[in-house]
């Protein structure tokens, strides 16, 4: 508008040097109109004055398109680039209902930590893929030991000084026997996991159910499957890994795998090879859970 406007007043210049050259030559002059120039001047102060709706799409950014990874689901989000972290959070939580504190995004294998940069700043770009970690609410309750339509039986707070393998309720489970897929055991060693050995079968849960510990490091997740369920528990949920050798038969252990911050609860598993307790714990918690 201002760019016009100083052309108008150009031209309007122009055409009354003409006007006076005309007049010198004796020419008859012609009436010329003035452009409303200073029409121009409200509008101009309007822009400057008002939020102009374009102007806030512009401050915005343009609108990115990108891929979020929830586990096996995949779905196509559009944000405008200079939308906050948290904002692409909270649209997470309303799709999933998985709370913004329990989410990790990962984007070109960069954590995305700081709620309140931008998707540009954070590096998230046109055609990316965001990857998103965590589990709502539900399935971290799933996860609790006690089974439905009894009471809770004294897992945690043991009164006697007896072996913990000799001890109601963990001698119930034990009682059961030695899965027939489960792994040999060796005492008084401690064994690496291969990288290529992503599962160790042949455990059995507090319930005596026989179940598999499956290693996803690629969701940051461990699996615990039996024949009708899955039970998926972020690596960041857990806080602490304690192994008891089994009385009498050592070269297995039972696991308490703690979950939550306060360790309030514990998910325990049954004849774990003792030799792999060590490999366990740092694939989940990472090598300082051995110091």
């Amino acid at each position: 508008t201002l760019r016009s406007s100083c052309i108008r007043t150009k031209d309007v210049r122009l055409m009354k040097r003409s006007l006076s050259q005309m007049e010198a030559e004796g020419s008859a002059p012609v009436a010329v109109a003035e452009p409303p120039i200073m029409a121009q001047v409200p509008a101009m102060a309007t822009l400057e004055g008002q939020a102009d709706p374009a102007a806030s799409e512009n401050c915005a950014g343009p609108s990115i398109s990108f891929t979020v990874i929830y586990g096996k689901q995949s779905s196509t989000v559009s944000r405008p680039e200079n939308s906050k972290v948290a904002d692409l959070k909270a649209e997470i939580e309303k799709i999933l209902g998985l709370p913004p504190v329990n989410q990790k995004l990962l984007c070109a294998g960069k954590a995305l930590k700081d709620d309140s940069a931008t998707l540009k700043a954070a590096g998230v770009k046109q055609g990316c893929k965001v990857m998103l970690l965590g589990s709502a609410p539900a399935a971290l309750e799933a996860v609790k030991p006690q089974a439905a339509g009894k009471e809770p039986e004294n897992w945690d707070n043991p009164t006697s000084n007896e072996p913990l393998s000799k001890q109601q309720p963990h001698a119930k489970v034990l009682a059961k026997g030695l899965p027939e897929d489960a792994l040999p055991g060796i005492q008084g060693k401690q064994v690496p996991l291969p990288d290529e050995v992503t599962m160790i079968p042949g455990l059995l849960n507090s319930q005596g159910t026989k179940v598999r510990l499956t290693f996803k490091p690629e969701l940051q997740q461990i699996w615990i499957g039996s024949a009708v369920s899955t039970q998926k528990v972020p690596y960041s949920s857990i806080s602490k890994i304690e192994a008891f050798p089994i009385d009498g038969q050592e070269e297995y252990s039972i696991l308490a795998v703690h979950l939550g911050s306060g360790a309030s609860s514990k998910y325990w598993i049954y004849y774990m090879p003792s030799q792999h307790v060590a490999a366990v714990k740092i694939r989940i918690l990472g090598v300082a859970s051995l110091l």
